[in-house]
């Protein structure tokens, strides 16, 4: 047996100087430690020399910090911080920003001769905190508009504004200012048989959400791992028909293109031949899966180092002499069964934890051994499909059966590890006056179902803390983790170094203690409401500390749910429509398709579509299933 294994106290000093736990290569925590476990042998028999060289490990590249002394009183005044909200105009309303205001604006600074380069653009209405660290709003909107680091002067800005203020104006807009910064939007890409979901009370419940078949997991495809490039998995669903008109339930799940493609610029479809080429998908990527066995070896440490201070406490309690005190004794008897309690748990959760970290290291370490699909369809980044100019950033995976068929639940996030339910429920619903329920699940597994559309988006359904229209959203990425956010009303208006204009979701930061809404890795995540339903595919972000804005495509633009099946649609192939139910737009992403036994009979397929022409490019079907 490997010395690895062996247990501690069965050890010689001589050992475990070999071993750089005594002497003078040791840290003085696990000098400690040891001395403390020797005091009480038979609470320790089960500590192997592995559990120990994880504790050292840890202190090695993480050394416990000094208490820091109490920060001084500032002896200047704090200039206030200003958290931004959406606009909550009575006014300038969505449609009317983005059907009138806003074109005119962006024409305005997209004339060469004013020296502009635009890359966001974006209403909002700011706040400071008063004394009571309640939000006092501006009385006047803000457009808040970016410009490429670096393009522009502060002069062109300057010489702007009056126009712009004369155009808001114009409109009836008469409360607003023009605030400038710099910044560019950034894709926010950073991914055995997946692991099921424990209980909270297994020590690995927390840590293992990376590996398991939920919401958000890491994904990394494979030709982007030389940049450690790595997103999150938004959705799952299945497969209706296959290429060959054969049903199919294969899983499939969706992220962002540059998620999954190297080169974003480009179409691309597997062909699904034999022998054909592949892209595969990895969970995790090298520097992800590196964190998972960090969060693991600090989290046995820190069991560790609970046991370690209950053997010093059984220690007290085993030495001090009995009182002849009948309630005093029975105090201690009750204090010993206690602490012998703990240090059983605490040994329960280091064996638990020494033998997930084994399992991670012979099993998942290998890059190959994560691979757990291939990209299936992924067009090119576009914005320009329809009048809309949303943003279409999808890529579609073919995930891999044998790793999913065991532990696959569906479309669910797990809650549980970040934030308290309490935390939970009061950022769903700040306003504790005005708090509708929410049924936190027992298993914390909280499940997507539906989405919302542009007239629920519209119609916020409570208020805030300020007792403002509001609509909270989260998002659980595999960079930020589960997070809040507060949506936008307006949409916010955004460009591409190449000059290409868009329009987003917009999420903004919940607060400034609770950081920003997402980072980079967290590309491709849902963000979704109190009710569990998408709202929108994060795709982006303008990272700016408190100003942070994060971008996603509608929900209603990207996906239909079941029991419809949604349609893909590319080049590959021509097929004749029939359009006999209701009218959608085919320049959206995905087509609908209605009647959810249609696709089981030998029938001809019925689209509801609004025809292009005769013709309608079809390459696949895919059918949600939540």
């Amino acid at each position: 047996m490997s010395v690895f294994f062996s247990v501690i106290l069965t050890l010689s000093d001589e050992q475990l100087t070999a071993l750089g736990f005594l002497g003078s290569a040791a840290s003085q925590q696990v000098i400690d430690f040891i001395t403390a476990i020797r005091k009480v042998p038979d609470q320790f028999g089960w500590l192997t020399v592995f559990q120990l060289h994880c504790f050292s490990a840890h202190l090695k590249y993480h050394p416990t910090a000094l208490a820091s002394p109490s920060s001084p009183l500032p002896a200047h005044s704090v200039i206030p911080e200003k958290t931004a909200h959406s606009a909550n105009h009575p006014i300038l309303k969505n449609k009317l920003w983005k059907g009138t205001v806003a074109p005119e604006i962006t024409a305005l600074l997209k004339d060469p001769s004013r020296g502009v380069r635009v890359s966001t653009m974006l209403p909002v209405r700011f706040s400071t905190r008063d004394e009571d660290g309640k939000d006092v709003f501006d009385d006047h909107i803000v457009l808040w508009i970016s410009v490429f680091p670096n393009s522009t002067k502060e002069t062109s800005c300057r010489d702007v504004n009056a126009h712009i203020l004369a155009i808001l104006s114009k409109h009836g807009v008469q409360d607003a200012a023009v605030y400038w910064i710099e910044g560019a939007v950034k894709r926010l890409v950073t991914a055995p048989e997946m692991m099921r979901v424990v209980r909270d009370t297994e020590p690995t419940h927390y840590i293992r959400r990376a590996l398991t078949a939920v919401l958000g997991v890491p994904l990394a495809a494979q030709e982007l791992a030389d940049d450690d490039a790595q997103g999150s998995l938004g959705l799952y669903f299945h497969r209706g028909k296959d290429r060959d008109g054969n049903r199919s339930k294969q899983l499939m799940a969706i992220t962002n293109k540059h998620v999954v493609s190297k080169y974003t610029n480009q179409d691309y479809v597997y062909s699904g031949r034999p022998g054909a080429p592949q892209k595969f998908i990895r969970n995790c990527s090298r520097r992800r899966f590196e964190k998972v066995v960090d969060e693991t070896r600090a989290l046995m440490a820190e069991k560790l180092g609970d046991a370690k201070f209950f053997a010093e406490q059984l220690t007290e309690i085993l030495a001090k002499p009995k009182s002849g005190d009948e309630d005093e004794d029975a105090a201690d008897e009750l204090d010993l069964e206690r602490k012998q309690q703990d240090l059983k748990r605490a040994e329960k959760d280091v064996k638990t934890l020494s033998d997930f970290i084994q399992l991670l290291n012979f099993t998942w370490s290998d890059a190959l051994q994560r691979i757990v699909g291939w990209v299936d369809w992924a067009p090119k980044i576009a914005n320009d499909l329809d009048d809309r100019c949303y943003t279409r950033d999808l890529g579609v995976i073919a995930l891999d059966e044998a790793k999913f068929a065991k532990n696959f639940k569906g479309n669910f996030v797990y809650l549980a590890g970040k934030f308290t339910r309490d935390e939970i429920v009061s950022f769903f619903y700040p306003n504790i006056a005005n708090r509708p329920p929410f049924n936190y699940p027992n298993d914390h597994l909280f499940r997507l179902l539906g989405y919302v559309d542009a007239a629920g988006l519209a119609n916020p359904y409570f208020s805030d803390d300020n007792n403002n229209p509001s609509f909270i959203v989260a998002k659980n990425g595999q960079s930020t983790d589960l997070t809040f956010g507060r949506f936008s009303e307006l949409e916010a208006y955004t460009c591409s170094e190449f000059d290409q204009g868009s329009w987003e979701v917009a999420v903004f930061n919940f607060s400034k203690k609770h950081g920003d809404f997402s980072g980079k890795g967290d590309s491709g995540a849902a963000i979704f409401n109190a009710e569990g339903k998408l709202v929108a595919l994060l795709h982006s972000g303008m990272p700016r500390g408190i100003l942070n804005v994060s971008f996603g495509v509608f929900a209603s633009i990207i996906t239909v749910f079941s029991p419809r099946l949604v349609l893909i649609l590319s080049s590959l192939a021509q097929t004749r429509v029939d359009s006999t139910v209701d009218s959608l737009r085919t320049s959206a992403v995905f087509v609908t398709y209605i009647p959810p036994s249609s696709y089981l009979g030998t029938g001809g397929w019925t689209f509801s579509v609004r025809p292009l022409g005769s013709w309608i490019h079809v390459v696949s079907c895919y059918r949600f299933s939540l």
